[in-house]
């Protein structure tokens, strides 16, 4: 899987929340937990339908596109690839204090994340409906399970780490600005987290997947 994903700058980042949340009002926090809107937090999963290629070859491309630069006489009968996606919105939830000293604000989060694309690669000479071709295809769509198990099975505990961090607590700023401010780094700190934890671990799931064990177990179910 290849995956880039933006790089934040952290410590501005902290730093900058930590300062546009100093000028909060703990004294009217109360007002604002009864005045600021609320809405729902959102989490869903979005998997893109499978693709099946069998246009490219070993001999030709296809060690290239898995990333074995410098092992292109080694055999890549098949290959999965997902392009992750994650994208998200913070509501910002603002109301201006009744007596004009500033602004509430109780963020919430609305979040999709999955896949933008899933392709599996089958290497067009070998021959179909044979053991090995069978053997590789059972292997890729393994690969599949894995990348659709994990959003499946993570799904709710993101849910409840979106619901600890989101539509909770309200916060109070000087200004529309401010506010705005704050809620969009809150969001962009929080996805980023989530973001990173998640391809860190489906791509460790994926590597586990690919052992010489595995390789010569689907060599021994096709001997002949």
């Amino acid at each position: 899987m290849r995956c880039a994903l933006p790089k934040l700058r952290w410590g501005f980042l902290i730093l900058l929340m930590c300062s546009l949340q100093g000028h909060a009002e703990d004294a009217t926090q109360s007002t604002c937990d009864d005045i600021a809107p609320r809405t729902a937090n959102a989490v869903q999963m979005s998997i893109a339908e499978i693709v099946i290629d069998e246009s490219h070859s070993t001999k030709e491309d296809m060690a290239v596109m898995s990333g074995l630069y410098n092992e292109l006489n080694r055999a890549i009968g098949g290959l999965t690839t997902a392009e992750p996606m994650v994208k998200s919105e913070v509501v910002a939830n603002m109301v201006i204090k009744p007596d004009q000293s500033g602004v509430c604000a109780r963020p919430a989060l609305k979040l999709v994340v999955g896949y933008s694309a899933m392709n599996v690669y089958m290497d067009r000479e070998i021959p179909r409906s044979t053991c090995i071709y069978n053997a590789i295809f059972a292997h890729e769509m393994h690969h599949v399970a894995i990348y659709k198990d994990y959003i499946r099975n993570h799904l709710d505990e993101i849910r409840q780490r979106v619901d600890e961090k989101f539509n909770g607590r309200a916060y109070t700023f000087k200004s529309i600005f401010e506010a705005k401010q704050y809620v969009e780094i809150l969001g962009q700190v929080f996805v980023q987290r989530v973001t990173e934890q998640f391809f860190h671990d489906v791509t460790a799931q994926q590597m586990a997947l690919d052992t010489q064990a595995e390789y010569t177990r689907m060599q021994s179910e096709c001997m002949h």
